[in-house]
């Protein structure tokens, strides 16, 4: 994510200003859509990373798109960016402002990635590993990847449990690397 410092202004302003207007989860909606149509559309990807077509060009094909599906103050927030010339953050805005959403709201986002999919019983008693470290609402995601090979990963902000069999395996297999031999035992 390049310019972080840049999409976290933006994010953290885009926020203050939706919390003013009582627009907050709309704008989360609004940036879905937003996100999700330059990301799916790769000639509208093309138009907005285009230096040499005009600012105004941009916002009128952005509004002409977006007009009645979002609201008119996400579309004035738009026409800001594109003002200041960054229309390349308007894709990771998103993700900066969801995790800003989530800390505002109290919602805690915690990740389990395990082999198959865990039904409610199981996500509830992994979730109990870390409960000391949570605060909020949970909103558990769960992700596969055969490649951990069993057990599960849990990630919560900057805390991660691993007890997936891929980990314990390269513990192992670094353990050995190394020159066992003790001379005279």
């Amino acid at each position: 994510m390049k310019n972080i410092l840049l999409i976290r202004r933006y994010a953290k302003a885009f926020l203050e200003y939706a919390i003013q207007n009582d627009m907050v989860d709309e704008s989360l909606a609004d940036l879905e859509l937003l996100t999700e149509t330059i990301q799916s559309n790769r000639e509208l990807r093309n138009i907005l990373s285009q230096p040499f077509i005009q600012k105004s060009k941009k916002e009128a094909i952005l509004k002409r798109i977006f007009e009645g599906k979002i609201s008119d103050k996400t579309l004035k927030f738009i026409d800001l960016i594109l003002e200041k010339n960054h229309p390349e953050l308007l894709t990771n805005l998103l993700i900066m402002y969801r995790d800003m959403y989530n800390d505002y709201k109290g919602i805690a986002v915690v990740t389990i990635t395990s082999v198959v999919k865990l039904d409610e019983e199981r996500q509830q008693h992994l979730i109990s590993l870390i409960k000391h470290k949570i605060n909020g609402n949970i909103q558990i995601i769960n992700k596969i990847d055969k490649k951990i090979i069993g057990g599960f990963v849990i990630n919560y902000k900057d805390y991660q449990y691993d007890a997936s069999v891929y980990t314990k395996l390269r513990n192992l297999e670094s353990l050995f690397t190394g020159n066992l031999y003790v001379k005279g035992f």
